[in-house]
């Protein structure tokens, strides 16, 4: 385990300036502030993948310029709100997750100023579904543990304090291996010229935008998310996502580096064009 996780590690090594290169596809410039998180994996469990500011109070909040940002994963500090270095690997070891905000502004104080990237969250792990009747909800179950092609690792239902019925269903690592195979498959169209993101149950899907409405953002996420069937929270500003380079530590015996896949085009979308080859109604 130890050994998997130190600088030096073969997987690190072969994606160590992965982050540098994410960050400046986005379009960041040299003198412009990235604000991270980093957020324990284990005590995340029950979140998703990425991350908003309402995940601040329990993270720890970094930052530095993108001009004195190292360029190798191994070598990357940033500093923290009391003004210290935090080594990002060595956090990344001890079980804190990556995330970095994607749009940009100058502090965490604030309005945003200029939107980077339109995005999506493909999360492939889970079901989740709530329901009005404990007979609609034992219906979708049966569905799904009836359906030959699912392959189920858990089954949580809890009710809400809305008095509805959430079902969790957790699928197994062979399952989601093959949903992602699908998921390209049946979207690559739609997405080969996008930036994706590989995670450890899914994707995160960039259009890489220039000269966006900070007003559009908002409709042209959720326009996303129900062309894509993908994550429907992910549409705030202040979005923070996994960058690549770093382990998902979530299970700390299976770590699973975040990765680039696919870097996607050299010329940034419009919000115009995105709306017009996706076909999103927004």
């Amino acid at each position: 385990m130890k050994q998997r996780l130190t600088p030096y590690s073969k997987l690190v090594r072969q994606s160590s300036s992965q982050a540098h290169q994410f960050i400046k596809k986005l379009g960041y410039k040299d003198n412009e502030q990235l604000h991270f998180i980093l957020v324990h994996d284990v005590k995340h469990r029950n979140h998703s993948s990425s991350a908003s500011s309402n995940h601040r109070k329990r993270a720890m909040t970094l930052q530095k310029p993108l001009k004195l940002m190292e360029r190798l994963v191994p070598q990357i500090k940033l500093i923290s709100d009391n003004n210290k270095p935090v080594h990002l690997l060595t956090q990344n070891a001890r079980g804190y997750a990556v995330f970095m905000e994607i749009n940009y502004r100058e502090t965490k104080d604030h309005d945003f100023k200029e939107i980077k990237s339109q995005f999506i969250d493909v999360d492939l792990n889970k079901i989740s579904e709530r329901f009005r009747t404990k007979e609609q909800l034992m219906q979708k179950l049966k569905s799904i543990q009836t359906n030959p092609s699912e392959q189920i690792l858990s089954t949580t239902i809890k009710r809400t304090k809305q008095g509805q019925y959430h079902l969790l269903v957790h699928r197994t690592k062979p399952r989601v291996d093959q949903l992602k195979k699908a998921f390209l498959s049946k979207h690559w169209k739609r997405i080969r010229n996008a930036m994706i993101i590989e995670t450890k149950n899914g994707f995160h899907i960039y259009w890489v935008v220039r000269g966006g409405s900070i007003n559009r953002f908002v409709p042209i996420q959720k326009a996303l998310a129900h062309k894509f069937g993908s994550d429907p929270m992910i549409t705030n500003l202040s979005r923070a996502m996994r960058i690549p380079g770093f382990y998902h530590m979530k299970d700390p015996d299976k770590p699973y580096l975040v990765r680039v896949r696919q870097w996607g085009r050299k010329q940034p979308f419009t919000q115009d064009e995105l709306v017009h080859e996706l076909g999103l109604q927004a």
